[in-house]
């Protein structure tokens, strides 16, 4: 059954897309309302229950959206600033954090994670994934160093493949998407993953993973502070990022993005279970953070600004452009890589993407996403709450974007 969204607030939608101010290239209005008609189109087809868009040029808003419901059961309109669970788009801050203890000299890009979390030196490597976590292994070949765990490189995995490994430490981390069970802090997450082998040896291979909880579990133990606090003290405050947070206050937990899934019978809806809003105590590197389309465009923003936000230099230029670049070769393809924290197209020509080489990225299981366009001085966020993750809205906000642009 279609939901009836009516027409007048497409409209409102299509109006509230400016264009933007002094800028060297300008968006088409006509083709930021194709957009917006497609995402009207996927909420009247119970596709999602909503989205909001932010697009930024040149530090002017180009467009800010809101469409859709926040809650399908209740008819709740999705509204401006809305705050949703970001999941992995957690890692890039946690990375940024990493970064600015890196130019304190407190910690070092090659310096060996057993140096502060000493059970990795007794990590192994699996010969087979399908034997699960007490399968045979072999020793490292070589130590990780937190080089390896910004990159994705190291040999850990998320648990989100289908190997019986996979699955076993997905249950042992996680336990269910939305059931969170059995770690009441970040350590003992840890602890678990330190029980299972590496899927390979470190540095041999892109393999998308739980490398960033051992970088937050890193900061704790170097700056002293729990996560939220040095988040908040080094990151969140001096930007203005006041909606970003581990656990919500009950006027934030209002303006929640509710969580929709697919059913067992195929039926879109809203989902029995969501993220609790509070009480959370596992600060990980991996996910964990709620945060809004403001909040997170004023951290890219930063990005632009050589690392400074409201006149506090939060990270050096040449560490800017260093988080920028890619940093495992071909590990990727060879047209996307990885980055210290971030995903990087470095050669468009090899890519579908209309997007120029030099554009950094990444998104969060919920489908939140965002990408930063160094070349055109853009920032774009997409964001919602759906299960199953999906690629689909990653890939209409790319078009739309580099579609609008007026040549």
């Amino acid at each position: 059954m279609k939901n009836s969204y009516p027409l007048f607030v497409l409209c409102a939608l299509v109006v509230t897309c400016v264009l933007a101010q002094d800028t060297k290239r300008e968006f088409s209005q006509e083709k930021l309302a194709e957009f917006n008609a497609y995402i009207a189109n996927e909420i009247s087809e119970n596709k999602i229950a909503g989205a909001e868009v932010l697009i930024i040029k040149d530090k002017a808003t180009v467009c800010h959206t809101a469409s859709g419901y926040k809650n399908m059961k209740t008819k709740a309109a999705l509204k401006k600033n809305s705050i949703y669970y970001i999941q992995s788009m957690t890692k890039t801050i946690i990375s940024t954090a990493i970064m600015q203890l890196v130019e304190q000299n407190k910690i070092s890009l090659d310096d060996l994670v057993e140096k502060y979390i000493p059970e990795v030196a007794g990590l192994r490597v699996t010969t087979d994934p399908e034997k699960g976590i007490n399968g045979p292994t072999v020793e490292l070949k070589s130590a990780i160093t937190i080089k390896h765990l910004l990159t994705h490189t190291a040999g850990f995995s998320h648990g989100l493949g289908d190997t019986v490994l996979d699955k076993e430490l997905f249950a042992g981390m996680y336990n269910e998407t939305l059931n969170y069970k059995g770690h009441k802090n970040l350590e003992s997450r840890i602890a678990f993953l330190m029980s299972a082998p590496l899927i390979g040896q470190p540095g041999a291979q892109w393999f998308y993973s739980a490398s960033p909880d051992l970088l937050a579990l890193i900061i704790q133990r170097v700056s002293k502070q729990s996560i939220p606090s040095y988040l908040k003290e080094h990151i969140f405050n001096p930007i203005g990022m006041t909606d970003t947070a581990y656990n919500l206050s009950t006027d934030q937990a209002k303006r929640i993005m509710q969580l929709h899934t697919i059913n067992k019978s195929g039926i879109f809806e809203l989902s029995e279970l969501q993220v609790p809003t509070k009480g959370n105590t596992v600060f990980g590197g991996t996910h964990g953070l709620f945060s809004t389309a403001v909040d997170y465009a004023k951290f890219c923003q930063m990005f632009f600004d050589k690392g400074v936000a409201n006149g506090t230099q939060i990270l050096n230029p040449e560490t800017v452009a260093m988080m920028q670049e890619n940093h495992v070769g071909t590990l990727m393809g060879d047209a996307r890589g990885f980055g210290l924290g971030f995903g990087v197209l470095y050669n468009t020509e090899n890519d579908p993407s209309p997007a120029p080489s030099g554009q950094f990225y990444w998104g969060g299981y919920f489908r939140t996403h965002f990408f930063i366009d160094p070349t055109e001085n853009i920032i774009a966020l997409f964001m919602s709450q759906k299960l199953p993750y999906g690629e689909e809205y990653n890939i209409a906000l790319n078009r739309a974007v580099y579609g609008s642009l007026i040549k």
